[in-house]
């Protein structure tokens, strides 16, 4: 929030300052990806209102759409309740043209009302980059507000001071017999095997579902193998190659029995985002 104080002399110190409230959160992407657009990195953003300035045709400005009264009613097996989608597809065009000159979008959510997070993170999924949401935490600031900063100041920190790696890509292969079926995670998938990460670093995480196209009984295990291509900050460019070889089950009790309980629960968080 900025002052707006008057364009002409008649200007008062004495009285106090006129607080704008209102964000403009789409030009100020626009304007930092065009900057960013030449030589690629990252943007940093610190939301704390919904956006609620800028073009009304390109579809940056956004409305609360949540109804307390009707939170679960719109809600069925087979669609999504429409708050779970984004109301505008304004930030994932712009993502994917970040994504493109290798710019990521990292969101800082600090709302403390509604803050349409649905479409606004679409900046930040598909660009590959990381999304710190603090929900009702920061609504009840005034009761939580060592906790909030305590808890601000730690993911600031690790944020800055986290290895990171520019220019990345992600490639994956598996045993024959096997195929990629989606990937989960924020990334944008360039082809059937291949990730763009504009930015990548250790906290990063993608889940695969793969789908077996062929009889595996006469194999004695399977492959994956991971290959991930990236710039380092010293400009060096570096590979990274991770190789996983498992056995093939033959009853549903073996599968049952090795199942990493870790995996399905980061796949379905994966899959929920």
């Amino acid at each position: 929030m900025l002052p707006n104080f008057p364009a002409n002399d008649s200007f008062d110190p004495s009285l106090p300052p006129v607080l704008d409230t209102g964000s403009a959160l789409g030009p100020a992407l626009s304007v930092a990806h065009k900057i960013l657009a030449p030589i690629g990195g990252r943007i940093t953003v610190f939301q704390a209102a919904l956006p609620n300035m800028g073009s009304a045709s390109e579809g940056s400005i956004l409305a609360n759409r949540e109804d307390p009264n009707r939170r679960s009613s719109e809600s069925n097996s087979s669609q999504l309740t429409p708050l779970l989608n984004p109301a505008t597809d304004f930030f994932k065009k712009l993502a994917l043209e970040c994504s493109e000159h290798q710019v990521a979008v990292d969101l800082f959510c600090l709302t403390p009302s509604y803050c349409d997070l649905a479409s606004v993170s679409q900046v930040s999924k598909i660009s590959g980059g990381s999304i710190f949401y603090y929900g009702q935490a920061a609504a009840n600031l005034a009761n939580n507000k060592t906790r909030v900063l305590a808890r601000l100041e730690e993911d600031l920190c690790h944020y800055l001071t986290r290895r990171i790696g520019f220019e990345a890509v992600l490639r994956l292969r598996c045993t024959r017999g096997l195929a990629i079926h989606s990937f989960h995670g924020n990334c944008f998938v360039r082809s059937t095997d291949l990730l763009t990460l504009p930015n990548v670093n250790p906290d990063s995480g993608f889940a695969v579902q793969i789908s077996i196209e062929d009889d595996l009984r006469d194999c004695n295990g399977i492959c994956f193998q991971a290959a991930v291509l990236y710039t380092n900050p010293a400009g060096e460019r570096r590979i990274r190659v991770h190789t996983l070889a498992l056995p093939v089950a033959t009853t549903v009790h073996d599968v049952i029995s090795g199942a990493d309980s870790e995996a399905i629960v980061g796949l379905l968080c994966k899959m929920g985002k």
